[in-house]
């Protein structure tokens, strides 16, 4: 008869546990919602969240992870959408290589502005990506020949069907494997390098970790998931115009990823998906919503400093801790 005991599992992997239980839930919800005969406007908004999921994560891969602010994320969406637009109008590529094409181009861009802001310390990355966007965004719209201004860019339909549950689930395989990507580059040695960095970032260079390469790579992959998501986003509404750069939809970004929890790239999509769904919901009232939203913003900085569901999971955690 074996007499040894059995081992406990810790605290932390029944926590783990629960929540990658929970999130294999909402990942089978989200396939199921075209199942349960949601309207298709609805289906569209979903999709809409989807776009706002992958930016907010692929945001917070640079903030919450390296300890880096950047602006610069609705641009990069923009290049990415615009990129793919010329690459399957005037070069006649076809959209399955015009998008990874969008991605590669804004992932260059994303390099350069690395290699010229990210050797320095403060806020320099901040300050270039606001001054960045504004030009990239200025320059479009007085580009009118080439850019149709202000009145946008038609682009071509990613499926010849009309029909929205297409686009949803395409969006939704994008965004899940954005996660998948990221959560495995994190979970690797480069991932240990980034929370040295953003731990302090001079003891990390003390122990050997190249410090402005992996800012670098941190803002160059961010980039690269941005234009991906941006040209999807391009082919989905078939029209893109500067505003989707604007700082304003910057900040909305923002504030999705900080409402979820910035500092888990899945908070931070979720929050990017609720979030949008939420002001759809509050679409009667006017402006009033953007004066809830910013209300809510303070209120998650002020109490919830690790977000919304970021306070959810530490519940968890903390049910975990008593059993």
């Amino acid at each position: 008869m074996n007499n040894q005991a059995k081992p406990i599992p810790s605290p932390a992997a029944a926590t783990g546990l629960r929540r990658g239980i929970l999130g294999l839930l909402v990942v089978a919800v989200f396939f199921a919602i075209p199942f349960l005969g949601l309207d298709e406007y609805w289906i569209y908004i979903l999709t809409i969240g989807f776009y706002y999921g992958i930016l907010a994560s692929s945001w917070s891969l640079i903030v919450g992870y390296v300890g880096r602010i950047s602006f610069a994320h609705a641009a990069m969406s923009g290049l990415g959408a615009y990129g793919s637009i010329f690459a399957s109008t005037t070069f006649a590529l076809p959209l399955y290589l015009a998008i990874p094409f969008a991605g590669v181009f804004t992932g260059l861009v994303g390099l350069a502005i690395g290699r010229l802001c990210l050797r320095l310390h403060g806020a320099y990355l901040g300050l270039t990506t606001i001054a960045f966007s504004e030009i990239v965004r200025i320059t479009i719209t007085a580009e009118h020949e080439i850019t149709r201004g202000s009145l946008g860019l038609a682009a071509p339909a990613l499926f010849e069907s009309a029909d929205r549950v297409q686009y949803y689930y395409s969006f939704l395989a994008v965004l899940l494997a954005s996660l998948l990507v990221m959560w495995l580059v994190l979970r690797s040695r480069i991932g240990l390098f980034f929370a040295a960095i953003r731990e302090d970032e001079d003891a990390a260079a003390s122990l050997g970790v190249k410090v402005v390469r992996w800012k670098i790579f941190a803002f160059t992959f961010s980039s690269v998931i941005a234009g991906i998501a941006g040209a999807f986003y391009a082919h989905f509404i078939q029209l893109v115009a500067p505003s989707m750069m604007s700082l304003q939809e910057m900040g909305f970004i923002l504030s999705m990823a900080v409402i979820g929890g910035f500092q888990n790239i899945f908070y931070a999509a979720m929050g990017g998906i609720v979030l949008e769904v939420l002001l759809e919901v509050l679409r009667e009232i006017g402006e009033w919503r953007m004066a809830i939203f910013g209300a809510v913003v303070i209120l998650v900085l002020r109490f919830a400093p690790n977000g919304l569901f970021g306070g959810f999971a530490d519940y968890l955690a903390s049910l975990g801790r008593r059993s």
